[in-house]
C-alpha cells in the first residue's frame, strides 16, 4: 500500500490516549517510545527549550509540553507529512500548550534547513532517536554482506510504510568514523549540532545491539560528555532485519579484535542471557517466530 494512502488509526500512547498514528508514523505505544520518554523525565527538562529531531507524531512533544513544561518545543521530520501530523496530535492532546509549541514544516535532514538552524541555535537541549541500522537496499551494504556470505532476513527488502523510521542510508554517511558500525546518522547529527548550537546538550535514544561503550565513544570523540540515564530491554521488532549486526561480527572474524565488536542481544526478556547477533540470526532463521530481546538505552551529552 502507497504511504500516501495508508489508513489512519487511533492508539493509546505513553503520553495520551488518543493521538492519530497513519501507518507511516512509527508506533507510538512501542517501548522505545515508553524508555525515551522515562529518560527525558530523569533529564528535568522543565523550563528548557528543546529540538526534536525527527518529531514523528508529536508524542514525545505532548510529553514534554504537558507533564516535562519545557519552555519551549520545536522540531521537525525527513518526512514532511510528520509536522504536519505532530501538529494536529499537539493541537488535540495538549491545546492549553500549543503556544509553546513551534514545528519546523516541510522535510528536513536532520537539521539541514536555515530555519531548523535558526531554532536549533536558541536550543538548549537537541532530542532525537534515529535509525542505526543500515537500509537493505543500500548498495554499499550489499557489497560489504556479500563479501562476508550474510543473507538478508526473511522479508527484508519489502519496504514497509515507515521504512525511514527504521533504517537510514549507509552509503550517504561514509565520511563519517562510526558510520561503520551503523551509528552514521547520529555521528552526522552530533557534527552539525556542535557548529549550529556547541552550546546544546543532547539526550540520544538508542538500541544499544552496538556495545554501549562503542556509542558512547562516539559521544566523546565528538566533544561530549555522554552518561546514560535510563536503560530497558525490549523485544526486538521481527520486522527489523539484523544481518548488519551479523555481517559486523562477521567482518572482526580473524582480526584479533573479535572481542571488541560482539553485538549485544538476548535470548530472554530479563536479559540473563546474552546472545551475539550471529547467534540471534541463526535462532531467527530456525524459528521466525522466536523472540529476540535488546537494551534501549538513554544518553544524555553535554558538550566537554
Amino acid at each position: 500500500m502507497p504511504a500516501s494512502d495508508a489508513p489512519e488509526t487511533t492508539k493509546p500512547s505513553p503520553a495520551t490516549s488518543t493521538p492519530h498514528v497513519p501507518e507511516f508514523a512509527f508506533d507510538p505505544t512501542d517501548p522505545w517510545t515508553k524508555t525515551f520518554q522515562e529518560g527525558l523525565e530523569i533529564a528535568n527538562l522543565t523550563g528548557k527549550r528543546v529540538y526534536e529531531v525527527g518529531i514523528g507524531t508529536g508524542m514525545n512533544a505532548v510529553f514534554l509540553l504537558k507533564k516535562l513544561k519545557a519552555a519551549r518545543v520545536s522540531g521537525s521530520d525527513l518526512d514532511p507529512r510528520l509536522a504536519e501530523l505532530a501538529t494536529k496530535n499537539v493541537a488535540e492532546l495538549a491545546p492549553a500548550d500549543t503556544d509553546r509549541f513551534h514545528p519546523i514544516l516541510g522535510p528536513v535532514s536532520l537539521i539541514d534547513t536555515d530555519a531548523a538552524q535558526t531554532e536549533i541555535a536558541q536550543t538548549d537541549v537537541v532530542i532525537a532517536c534515529l535509525p542505526q541500522v543500515t537500509s537493505p537496499d543500500d548498495e554499499t551494504f550489499a557489497a560489504f554482506r556479500d563479501a562476508h556470505d550474510v543473507d538478508l532476513g526473511e522479508g527484508a527488502q519489502e519496504r514497509s510504510a515507515d521504512h525511514i523510521a527504521h533504517y537510514y542510508p549507509w552509503s550517504i554517511f561514509n565520511c563519517l568514523p562510526f558510520n561503520s558500525v551503523g551509528l552514521g546518522l547520529n555521528e552526522a547529527l552530533l557534527r552539525r549540532v556542535k557548529k549550529a548550537a556547541p552550546q546544546a546538550e543532547l539526550i540520544l535514544n538508542f538500541g544499544a545491539r552496538i556495545p554501549r561503550a562503542t556509542i558512547c565513544a562516539m559521544f566523546a570523540a565528538n566533544g561530549y560528555a555522554p552518561r546514560v540515564l535510563h536503560s530497558r530491554i525490549v523485544k526486538q521488532d521481527a520486522g527489523t532485519d539484523i544481518s548488519f549486526f551479523v555481517t559486523l561480527e562477521k567482518a572482526m572474524q580473524g582480526t584479533g579484535l573479535e572481542q571488541d565488536l560482539v553485538c549485544a542481544f538476548f535470548a530472554d526478556p530479563e536479559g540473563d542471557t546474552p546472545i551475539s547477533a550471529s547467534d540471534a540470526h541463526k535462532l531467527q532463521e530456525d524459528d521466525p517466530d522466536r523472540p529476540l530481546y535488546h537494551e534501549v538505552c538513554v544518553i544524555q551529552a553535554k558538550p566537554s
